[in-house]
């Protein structure tokens, strides 16, 4: 009793602290997620102004948004800029939906196809849908992984960063995987405004699955871009830039005044793929 209480404590009032840090900084909370006490369970209200939320603090990313109530504020405050409503947006890399709430706080009665293969975060991902009664239609939860091609690669989860996983191991779950092409054309997709993805340095394979999709639609594509997901890979980021700028993207910066991001870097933490028939949605 009293060991919950101290945590309780302590708990509420690194929340406050943090708090007030990101709203000095206008950075988010994730460097100080290894402070929580895990697995503590907590519910966020008037997540991104509207929704409710669920925490467990075992996975950082959520200790993140218990503690400042964002999670990613780059992120967060880049697609709150851009989308429209009404879009379609994919969330591939979908977690437990962090950024899925926060792109449909932002479209209104637009679609939302939020990928995630892990089906442990894939259940967190789920049940703050079902929070949410108001998603029930503009939320679609989908057990798949994009990559190259259609069949199955093993997940694994991240042992140091509970939540976190990739398809690229040679030991995990089997889990389906398909390329966003594929996908686009069984489901008879006919708009996608905005992709998101954060896959662990599959980013790569994601992109060239999705090349006549691309081609297509021109969607803005924000990508995470850390190096450390790249070191073991026959490709490098500056392969996907090349990639990107040959469907006739620019890829720059997701802060502003939004500048072309080098080819040979250095590189942010995620980097912003703008096709010229979108580029007014950065200048607001």
């Amino acid at each position: 009793m009293q060991k919950n209480l101290v945590i309780f404590i302590w708990s509420n009032l690194l929340r406050i602290i943090v708090k007030s840090i990101s709203t000095l900084t206008g950075r988010g909370g994730g460097k100080f997620a290894k402070l929580m006490p895990p697995d503590q369970n907590y519910l966020v209200k008037n997540y991104c102004g509207i929704y409710q939320f669920n925490v467990n603090t075992t996975y950082p990313m959520e200790s993140a948004i218990w503690l400042s109530g964002v999670y990613e504020a780059v992120t967060t405050k880049f697609l709150r800029k851009v989308m429209r409503e009404g879009d379609v947006f994919l969330d591939i890399g979908a977690n437990c939906g962090a950024l899925t709430l926060v792109a449909a706080s932002a479209i209104g009665k637009g679609k939302i196809y939020a990928f995630e293969p892990g089906q442990t975060v894939r259940d967190r991902l789920q049940a703050n849908i079902d929070l949410n009664p108001q998603l029930k239609n503009i939320v679609q939860v989908l057990p798949l992984g994009l990559g190259l091609t259609t069949g199955k690669l093993l997940y694994h989860e991240d042992q140091n960063y509970k939540g976190n996983g990739g398809l690229f191991g040679s030991q995990g779950i089997p889990v389906d995987v398909g390329s966003l092409d594929e996908w686009v054309a069984l489901e008879k997709i006919d708009k996608i405004d905005a992709i998101k993805i954060d896959v662990e340095g599959m980013e790569y394979e994601v992109l060239v699955g999705g090349k006549s999709t691309l081609e297509k639609y021109h969607p803005i594509i924000y990508f995470e871009t850390l190096p450390i997901f790249f070191e073991n890979k026959s490709y490098t980021i500056k392969t996907i830039y090349e990639f990107l700028t040959y469907l006739g993207y620019r890829v720059v910066s997701p802060t502003k005044p939004h500048e072309q991001i080098p080819f040979n870097g250095p590189y942010p933490a995620n980097s912003v793929a703008i096709h010229s028939s979108r580029a007014d949605r950065l200048k607001l």
